[in-house]
């Protein structure tokens, strides 16, 4: 998934999710047959799941979050072998 914001004002059709670049979410804030077309629209499309979000998004939806593991059963559990080398 790319870090990048596509804001469309004005019209946006269900075939333009389809082939628009990777994004993480849809906000649409309006009426439920739109709605609809936009889901449809964004089922169509090849790869990851996007979401369309029909409410106030909340944190889960509009905040990336990553996490690390760093695998220490090569040390025998011993982080510190591996803090040389990060």
């Amino acid at each position: 998934m790319g870090g990048h914001a596509i804001i469309a004002n004005g019209t946006l059709s269900p075939d333009d999710l389809t082939q628009a670049p990777d994004f993480g979410g849809v906000i649409w804030w309006g009426d439920a047959e739109q709605a609809r077309a936009l889901a449809i629209g964004l089922s169509q499309r090849s790869g990851e799941i996007i979401p369309l979000i029909t409410g106030y998004p909340d944190t889960g939806h509009a905040v990336i979050e990553r996490h690390v593991c760093i695998d220490t059963t090569a040390a025998g559990g011993n982080a510190a072998l591996l803090a040389g080398n990060a």
